[in-house]
C-alpha cells in the first residue's frame, strides 16, 4: 500500500459532518466493505462503527490512496454512541499498520 492521502476538501468535510478523523482512517484502511462510486471512478470504502456507517471516498494514483470526501449516517437498528471504543486486539493491529506505514514510506514515527 502506498500513502494515504487526506485532501484540503476532505478535512473541510471532516469538520464540516463532525466525523472523527479516527473512523474514517478505520474505514479507509479496515472496511467492511468495498462499492465502486456509480457517479466517478473512485471507490466507497465502507465501515459500521458505532451504529454509524462511514463512507470514505477514495480514487488510487499509482500504489497512493487518496481520500476525497467522507460522510456517515446512521445505520436503522443500531443504537449510536458517539464515543468509540476499539478493542485491545484492534488497538494493536492499528497501531502496528501505522507503524509500518510510517517505516515503509520514511515518515518520521513519533510514540
Amino acid at each position: 500500500m502506498g500513502q494515504v492521502i487526506w485532501t484540503k476538501h476532505l478535512h473541510e468535510r471532516i469538520k464540516q459532518r463532525g466525523l472523527n478523523p479516527d473512523w474514517v482512517d478505520t474505514a479507509v484502511r479496515f472496511p467492511d466493505e468495498v462499492q465502486a462510486s456509480s457517479t466517478t471512478d473512485s471507490k466507497k470504502h465502507i465501515k459500521v462503527i458505532n451504529g454509524y456507517k462511514i463512507v470514505a471516498a477514495i480514487k488510487r494514483q499509482g500504489s497512493d490512496w487518496i481520500i476525497t470526501s467522507a460522510w456517515w449516517n446512521q445505520v436503522n437498528g443500531y443504537q449510536a454512541v458517539h464515543k468509540t471504543q476499539k478493542s485491545f486486539l484492534e488497538k494493536i493491529i492499528y497501531n502496528l499498520v501505522v507503524y509500518l506505514e510510517k517505516l515503509l514510506t520514511g515518515k518520521k514515527i513519533t510514540t
